[in-house]
């Protein structure tokens, strides 16, 4: 990893906002930072360093992101927001654990471009590019590849685009930060599509519930979880104070 990127100074406000999908990408840096406060459910308050954030956990999709994160701004003095979570490898040289500091994010559906602040938070990572926000989850190699080609992005998500949104909206600095998951040549075999709810975007228990179909998907779930625990540590090591 690469030094730390020092963070910017407070100009216009006094907290950093921040944005992940599920609970169990941020556990780690919650259990390893001190002062933690719960200030409702799926929000809380610490210092990252010195830094004092709010982390709000958004469910999954853009949808969600850009609400939880305009709640943010509206109930916040904030000068910044951050996403961060996972996200899928585009490149071959990106594997599970390794942390993607993106420098813009581009969203499939919209084609908007959105500039990210990188040193708007300290942060240790692996490589610097492109975050590609898609609207469902990229399952196989070939569809990663493609899109790795076509967009010149490094990494996908599903949430980025949200949060930048907001932040662009608010006049503030963005940025994201995102732990690896899957790399370019793993193939999932679940289908998302039959993971999806009418109103709130892919269901983690569907997601379950659809590899218990198969032997393959199975597999699959194993693999991910061992690989999502090496994310999730992977961006407490990057962010975290100790």
């Amino acid at each position: 990893m690469t030094s730390p990127l020092p963070a910017s100074p407070g100009e216009n406000g006094s907290v950093i906002g921040m944005v992940a999908a599920f609970s169990w990408e941020v556990t780690p840096l919650l259990r390893r930072e001190k002062g933690v406060k719960r200030l409702g459910r799926n929000l809380y308050s610490f210092l990252l360093g010195k830094e004092p954030v709010v982390l709000a956990i958004a469910g999954i999709g853009v949808d969600n992101a850009f609400r939880v994160a305009r709640n943010l701004v509206q109930n916040f003095s904030l000068r910044g927001l951050s996403t961060l979570g996972f996200a899928g490898a585009l490149i071959r040289d990106l594997q599970p654990g390794d942390v993607v500091l993106a420098d813009r994010v581009l969203e499939e559906g919209s084609q908007e471009r959105f500039h990210c602040q990188t040193g708007l938070l300290p942060v240790r990572f692996t490589r610097r590019g492109s975050l590609l926000c898609t609207a469902g989850m990229v399952g196989s190699s070939e569809a990663k590849r493609r899109l790795g080609e076509d967009s010149g992005a490094i990494a996908v998500d599903m949430e980025s685009a949200g949060v930048a949104r907001a932040a662009l909206l608010g006049g503030l600095p963005f940025c994201a930060i995102k732990s690896i998951t899957d790399s370019s040549e793993q193939s999932i075999s679940i289908d998302f599509e039959r993971c999806r709810r009418e109103h709130d975007g892919l269901s983690g228990w569907n997601v379950v519930r659809e590899g218990f179909r198969s032997l393959a998907g199975v597999k699959d779930l194993w693999r991910l979880a061992g690989s999502s625990r090496r994310a999730a540590g992977g961006l407490a090591a990057a962010l975290g104070s100790g």
